[in-house]
């Protein structure tokens, strides 16, 4: 029963990523091979981030794994492995920028856009489908970073404009972690001090690709 839920989450958070990658395609006014490029290295992201995840369950579980991999693999990750996965990704990220084999600022300008629509949709299947009263405060968070990534949309310097959403969004995660037990992000528990982390990192890739950011026209 365990898989079949985990199973479940896996599913749901696909069909929101999907929906997140198609109101991207649809409402960016980026030129359609930007557009086409912008949401093909997300996805190379997302699939090292799966693959970094399964890696770190293996570390995190390696005598057992030694013994019987069947027992590791078909258990799901927990927390930790979801830190480390987060870690391996935003290291690998780092480097590709720093190398200048992709673009960090639009990356970190792109993915949040995708992240906040992504994470809606989640919440918002997660109340309606399986009636989880948790998901109604992060609807509500995410719903109101959206519509404020959005109405700052070409009004202003992307630097600008995501410090000021990841400033709301810190705010956001503060009130809802007085609000309910836990914090988590697609099903994964985390500490507030993860989230903090996560936006730092994002501010951190916009600064350090400051000079491939997007133009606010276009984006």
């Amino acid at each position: 029963m365990a898989i079949i839920s985990k199973l479940t989450i896996i599913l749901i958070i696909a069909i929101s990523f999907a929906l997140a990658f198609l109101a991207f395609y649809l409402l960016s006014n980026l030129p359609k091979e930007q557009r086409k490029q912008q949401i093909s290295e997300i996805t190379s992201q997302l699939i090292n981030f799966v693959l970094f995840l399964w890696l770190a369950k293996i570390l995190l579980n390696l005598p057992l794994f030694v013994q019987d991999p069947l027992a590791v693999l078909a258990y799901p990750s927990n927390s930790e492995a979801f830190y480390l996965a987060a870690l391996f990704t935003g290291i690998l990220i780092y480097v590709k920028a720093k190398q200048g084999k992709l673009a960090g600022g639009r990356l970190a300008h792109t993915f949040l856009q995708i992240f906040l629509a992504a994470s809606f949709v989640y919440e918002f299947i997660q109340l309606a489908w399986r009636e989880n009263p948790f998901s109604l405060p992060y609807l509500v968070v995410f719903g109101l970073l959206l519509a404020l990534f959005h109405g700052l949309q070409g009004r202003m310097d992307p630097l600008n404009q995501i410090s000021i959403v990841l400033a709301a969004a810190a705010a956001g995660f503060f009130t809802i972690h007085f609000m309910l037990p836990y914090l988590s992000v697609f099903g994964y528990i985390v500490e507030p001090w993860f989230l903090a982390l996560f936006l730092a990192a994002c501010f951190g890739l916009l600064v350090t690709g400051s000079s491939d950011r997007p133009d606010p026209d276009l984006n």
